[in-house]
């Protein structure tokens, strides 16, 4: 049987199951300019329906890669939108740990192509460096899979490059 591309309610999140992907993507985050687009394709409370990947179980476990570095408790952040917790936290990853969990997810595929746009996703250049910085966290890891030639390749379309 196929696994789901994502779970249908908030259930499964823990803090090693923590949100993330596009749900996470598309989370609005107060204060912040990136993200949060397509916020109702991810988030309908007038359904009931959310759609989201879990870390370690929708997509791989980045634990080695990035540490808890973007991971953040939103309970009260979804709540305000109408998503009760039942007593439980709600972790979630912000938009940079995000996009770096989807490009990890990626080079482990056998795709040709990221879905990651940096330029469109991370605009501003204190964004970008933060992202870029969150990624050379994990490159040394990504070396020792033999996948950090993918993203040095992938990443040099994006014009970026993170640290090694």
């Amino acid at each position: 049987m196929t696994q789901p591309l994502f779970d249908l309610d908030l259930q499964r999140v823990t803090r090693e199951h923590y949100i993330t992907g596009k749900a996470a993507i598309n989370f609005p985050f107060p204060g912040v300019t990136t993200g949060g687009w397509h916020v109702t394709s991810y988030w309908d409370r007038d359904s009931g329906v959310c759609k989201v990947s879990l870390a370690g179980i929708h997509f791989p476990d980045t634990t080695a890669l990035f540490g808890d570095a973007g991971i953040l408790d939103a309970t009260q952040l979804l709540a305000d939108r109408g998503w009760e917790s039942a007593g439980r936290t709600t972790w979630m990853a912000d938009h940079f740990r995000a996009a770096a969990d989807m490009i990890v997810r990626w080079a482990l595929s056998d795709s040709q192509h990221c879905s990651v746009e940096i330029d469109e996703w991370f605009p501003a250049e204190m964004d970008r460096k933060r992202f870029l910085d969150l990624l050379s966290t994990g490159m040394a890891e990504l070396r020792s899979m033999s996948k950090s030639d993918k993203v040095s390749a992938w990443l040099s379309t994006q014009g970026g490059q993170p640290q090694a």
